[in-house]
């Protein structure tokens, strides 16, 4: 490990324990708990003789996952080993696990708890013993945010436990005060399951005594003294099981407002300007979010919440999108980058940081035959899977200005500044009983301490609420002012599909297809005003057109959508609008089909052969007038 890293004495403990042992790391908010784990993984590696592959790195959320491998390049003194560190989610572990030992193995839709619980019951029977000898050979397990983990995959972390050999170290850090567990859920929800116990709680009843317990205390994130009793007097308080729940919400709450730089935050539009790219705007609820979006309109901000497409860099797209070989050399790859990259929006808007060798040994990471030549259908699986791999994505909707976001899709990030919008208190009735508060404690504790060096808080929406559909989990609002009206969220991961974008049912040859590929490239670096049109003549289909145009640019293809249409119509008895207004363009993103996918077979070519195309992001809370309809609604 590289020696020229400050680390403190609390650091170095954590660090330096021998590679053997097992520890519970109790890390508060702003004292380093990323940077150390990343240095424990250095130091394992460096100085503890454990090789780099046989280490597991268990991240809470994707976002994290990039982040790390990045700090643990920094710190080793062979920068190459953080790329065979396995880093992922839990969920992502449990699939390789699963994927590797069932040749069977499928991952569907929302399947990913099906996965656990198989993966689960795989392991703790293992008939043949081949997971058993594969868990044997892990030296070393760093699990983040150990208090998010609950219920079916504290069951699986258990299992791997069970199974690791004696020689295995685990280190897990936890902070029980920023503990959201509905953070796994949805941000929609109020309230946790107390029957769904935690990983600590697990470990506690069957490790008990097997786990030595550090603390970490000095805070590196508030720069501030307000910021800083907050990380640590208010945390103290928050942690309190004494204090009745609904009190020490209302507690928690006031003593934020105390703490802050500003307890009145009327309006953060135009204050939040002035902090351009550090700022977060936090709120409890994915309404809220798309509320305050909708109002924004086209001036400059990104958004951050689940739902959301999973938006792969349009430098892959752009480069890509035509190459229809088996096998992509370096040669063609600096070729097609000059081509459609080098003096284009896609260079000097999007994707700050890279350029064409970093992209190239990205895609050779992920999918190369050899450092010269990239194995196509390799990286079209890879990058083509429902999560793809994070170093290719981007973490927001939007490409530059504050960011507006739920409190749980910022859990583990930070900012310069924060403007906290206090949600409504919980619902005092028995629908929402006393131990909701504690979360909702936690949450807005959790929201507050991603400032570094400014607070303001305000309230959110304290009227609005929002609900999701069960199928899909768009987000709606009956108007109670407005007859026949709604708002619905439009954006969500799917309602673009390749088939919207070089579809042979929706575009009438690939010159058309191709014209709105390089019209989307002129759109990549800001937002768009647009609406979407029901076109009768094609399924009914909605055509998304960009404001001052009258061509669309893709289609909102997604069958669900106009399902999800008739649901929330049927509800007020109308039947879905001929136009969609107040839709916003942020950008755009890659579209990747693996080779197999069904969805090839529709599309022109020489998209039906490459599976790669250029899609626009699209966002939009929108009031929607659904004209009335007579006969009963038929799905």
């Amino acid at each position: 490990m590289k020696e020229d890293w400050d680390w403190d004495r609390e650091q170095k403990k954590v660090i330096q324990s021998p590679v053997d042992e097992r520890i519970l790391v109790d890390a508060g908010p702003g004292t380093g708990k990323t940077a150390v784990a990343c240095g424990r993984v250095a130091w394992l590696i460096d100085e503890g003789g454990i090789s780099s592959v046989n280490i597991w790195l268990i991240s809470f959320t994707r976002t994290a996952v990039q982040e790390m491998r990045n700090r643990i390049e920094e710190y080793l003194k062979n920068p190459i080993d953080a790329y065979s560190i396995k880093i992922a989610t839990l969920d992502s572990h449990a699939w390789m696990i699963h994927s590797g030992f069932d040749s069977n193995a499928k991952l569907l839709g929302s399947s990913y708890d099906d996965n656990i619980l198989e993966i689960t019951n795989k392991i703790k029977k293992d008939e043949s013993e081949e997971i058993s000898d594969y868990l044997h050979k892990v030296e070393h397990i760093i699990i983040d945010e150990g208090q998010d983990i609950i219920g079916i995959r504290a069951d699986l972390v258990l299992e791997i436990i069970g199974k690791l050999s004696k020689q295995c170290g685990i280190t897990i850090f936890s902070d029980i005060a920023q503990s959201i567990y509905s953070f796994s859920i949805d941000e929609e929800s109020v309230g946790f399951d107390g029957s769904k116990s935690t990983l600590l709680d697990k470990i506690a009843d069957k490790f008990n005594g097997n786990f030595r317990t550090i603390h970490l205390t000095k805070l590196f994130r508030a720069q501030s003294d307000n910021l800083k009793k907050l990380c640590t007097e208010t945390r103290q308080k928050v942690m309190d099981q004494t204090v009745d729940p609904i009190k020490k919400y209302s507690m928690i709450c006031q003593e934020i407002r105390s703490l802050a730089d500003d307890c009145n935050i009327l309006d953060a539009y135009n204050d939040a300007m002035n902090d351009k790219n550090d700022c977060f705007i936090l709120y409890r609820r994915r309404v809220e979010v798309l509320m305050t979006a909708s109002i924004w309109g086209k001036k400059a901000h990104r958004i951050r919440m689940s739902g959301l497409p999973q938006s792969i860099s349009p430098w892959v797209g752009a480069c890509l999108a035509e190459h229809t070989k088996k096998r992509l050399s370096a040669s063609e790859f600096a070729d097609n980058w000059s081509v459609f990259v080098t003096g284009t929006i896609l260079e000097r808007g999007i994707d700050q940081g890279i350029d064409q060798e970093l992209a190239w040994n990205q895609l050779v990471r992920l999918a190369g035959k050899t450092k010269f030549e990239v194995d196509m259908n390799l990286l079209r699986r890879r990058l083509g899977q429902r999560r793809p791999p994070v170093d290719f994505c981007t973490h927001e909707v939007g490409t530059r200005g504050p960011i507006i976001a739920t409190i749980h899709s910022s859990k583990g990030r930070e900012a310069d500044n924060v403007y906290l919008m206090l949600p409504p208190e919980p619902k005092k009735n028995k629908k929402y009983p006393n131990s909701n508060y504690d979360e909702e404690t936690r949450v807005v504790f959790v929201g507050a301490t991603r400032a570094r060096k400014w607070l303001g808080v305000g309230n959110g929406y304290q009227d609005h609420f929002g609900m999701p559909l069960n199928s899909s989990g768009r987000i709606f609002s009956i108007s109670k002012e407005l007859y026949n009206c709604a708002r619905v969220q439009i954006g969500l991961d799917r309602d673009i599909t390749a088939s919207g974008i070089a579809g042979r049912n929706y575009y009438e040859n690939s010159d058309t297809v191709r014209i709105n590929q390089e019209r989307l490239c002129e759109l990549a670096d800001k937002i768009t005003n647009a609406e979407a049109i029901n076109d009768h003549t094609c399924d009914h289909v909605y055509r998304l057109i960009p404001e001052d145009d009258e061509v669309d640019i893709a289609a909102l293809s997604n069958p669900e959508l106009r399902e999800d249409l008739w649901k929330i119509g049927k509800k007020i008895n109308g039947r879905p609008p001929e136009i969609i207004k107040q839709l916003r363009i942020y950008g755009i993103r890659t579209i990747i089909l693996p080779e197999e996918s069904q969805e090839c077979n529709g599309l022109h070519e020489p998209w039906t052969k490459s599976g790669i195309m250029l899609a626009p992001v699209i966002n939009g809370y929108t009031n929607i007038d659904f004209p009335f309809y007579k006969k009963k609604a038929v799905y």
